[in-house]
Formats: C-alpha cells, sequence, structure tokens
C-alpha cells in the first residue's frame, strides 16, 4: 500500500532530524524529573514498585502540558513537505499522499504514546518488579504520605487513590494508552489539517497549543472538563459509576471517535488540494 510505504518513510526521518531526537530526549527527561520521588519511596520501604505508572503522568494539569507539547514539537512541520515529498507527491495519487500523511500521524502518537508509557519504567529501572497488582508502593502512595515520609520534598508525580480503587491495572493502563493516544491524534490532525487550510505552518499549531493551555484551566472543574478534549485523557476527569460531574467513559470515546473521523477526513480532503511547495533548508 502506497500510503503506508509514504508513512513509513517519514517515520523512518525521525532518525536524521534533531528535533524529533531532542523532543523524546526532553520526554525522558521530564519523566525522570516527575517519577524519581517513587524511587526514593522504593527504598525507604525496602520494596520494588509495579510498572503501572503511566496512568498517573497525566493527572497533574501542568506535568500533562509538558507531557503533551513534545506531540506538536513532533508533528509542527505539518504538512509534511521537505525537498523530497514533491517527487513522491508527482509518482502517487494525491489522495494516495495526503492519506500516507494522516497514517503517518497515527502511528507517530502511538510511538509517543508507546515511548511515554515506557519512560517511566527506564529511569526507575532499580526499582520497577513485575506484578499484575497495584503493589504495595504504589498502593501506599495513593492511600498514606508515603512520598512525604520518605522525605521526597519536590514536586513528583501524583498516585491518586481514585484511580487505585476503581480501576485495575490493566484497565488503568488500557484506558490511559487508548485516551492518550487518541488525544495526541486529534492534535496532530489539528495541526496538519489546519496548516494545510491556511497554507502556514503556524496556525494548526497555534490552535493545537490552544487546547492543551485550556487543560490547565478546565481540568478540576467538572462541568467545564466537557468541553476540553485534552482534559479527557486523564482518569481523574472521568465519572465512575455516576459518582461525579465529570463526563462519562461513553461521552469521551464517543466524541473522541467523533473528532477523529471528522478531522480525517477533512484532513485528506485539504491534503488533496495541497499546493506542491518545496521549502529548501537554509
Amino acid at each position: 500500500m502506497k500510503s503506508f510505504r509514504i508513512c513509513m518513510q517519514n517515520i523512518r526521518k525521525w532518525n536524521s532530524n534533531p528535533r524529533i531526537w531532542m523532543t523524546f530526549i526532553l520526554a525522558l527527561l521530564f519523566a525522570y524529573m516527575y517519577t524519581k520521588g517513587m524511587s526514593v519511596a522504593c527504598d525507604y520501604v525496602e520494596d520494588d514498585m509495579s510498572p503501572w505508572l503511566y496512568p498517573f503522568l497525566f493527572t497533574y494539569r501542568y506535568m500533562k502540558i509538558i507531557f503533551m507539547f513534545p506531540i506538536v514539537f513532533i508533528f509542527c512541520d505539518a504538512p509534511f513537505i521537505d525537498e523530497n515529498q514533491p517527487y513522491v507527491m508527482l509518482r502517487t495519487k494525491r489522495i494516495t499522499w495526503s492519506i500516507g500523511q494522516v497514517l503517518y500521524i497515527y502511528i507517530g502518537s502511538f510511538i509517543y504514546m508507546l515511548f511515554l508509557a515506557i519512560a517511566p519504567l527506564i529511569v526507575n529501572i532499580g526499582h520497577v518488579r513485575w506484578m499484575a497488582s497495584w503493589g504495595d508502593v504504589i498502593g501506599m502512595c495513593g492511600s498514606t504520605n508515603l512520598l512525604q515520609a520518605a522525605g521526597v520534598n519536590y514536586s513528583t508525580i501524583q498516585i491518586l487513590g481514585k484511580i487505585i480503587k476503581y480501576y485495575t491495572p490493566f484497565q488503568a493502563i488500557l484506558f490511559s494508552c487508548l485516551l492518550t493516544w487518541m488525544s495526541f491524534v486529534i492534535i496532530g490532525l489539528v495541526i496538519y489539517g489546519f496548516n494545510v487550510v491556511s497554507n502556514t505552518r503556524y496556525v494548526g499549531v497555534g490552535i493545537a497549543a490552544f487546547f492543551i493551555l485550556l487543560t490547565a484551566v478546565v481540568d478540576g472543574k467538572p462541568k467545564w472538563t466537557y468541553y476540553s478534549p485534552m482534559s479527557w485523557n486523564s482518569l481523574n476527569n472521568i465519572d465512575i459509576g455516576g459518582l461525579t460531574s465529570y463526563p462519562s467513559i461513553d461521552y469521551i470515546m464517543g466524541l473522541y471517535l467523533i473528532l477523529i473521523v471528522v478531522l480525517t477526513i477533512l484532513s485528506v480532503v485539504a491534503g488533496k488540494r495541497q499546493c506542491i511547495e518545496v521549502r529548501m533548508a537554509s
């Protein structure tokens, strides 16, 4: 399938793209800074933690912004036209090329999501042990002041008892990975679609950045959360059993799917009309 080959060609270009390398290095550094308190807690109780940290990366609104902005940096050069792309466009149908760019957003978003899921384990590798449950360390961090008792006096990952109580580790990982991936796809499609329509590389980035920053205002306000798609990828912003005023998982999944389908169609149609323009590096 030519569209898939176009997508993978874009992925392979990451190897020689300093911006992509720097984005992933910064994401790994942020993961270390935000989760290193868990290693301190492990030393304090003389026990290892389970590998289920990813659902908690997005529970603190300001750190969530930090972990979401790298996806903007990854796709900020949309519609991904370099000196090689005009020749690719000339050898394929325009709609095939456009579908390839959208597939690139899908797969690139999945790769970044997978990297974020693994990053906390990489930086805490000496304190992680496989277990099917949440484990004592994460459980105590969610129900007691273990981190404070261990002397962690800096901003570190917030282990919410609500998530531990209402989700199994498998459920939390599954929902977190799915929701964050879908939110990353939406960000990429917004950047791509609006950049193509406006014929710039700034409008889409600005709109995507606005929706990410909006989470800092909206998170913690249940009624406002309904209107902030980037707030829906946090498990603490999802209603469980009708006990809160937050959006339900059905509402979130339904609107995420609708947004992805609509933005995908618009992006493919807009990309089909994309003018060939070579931007030579200075």
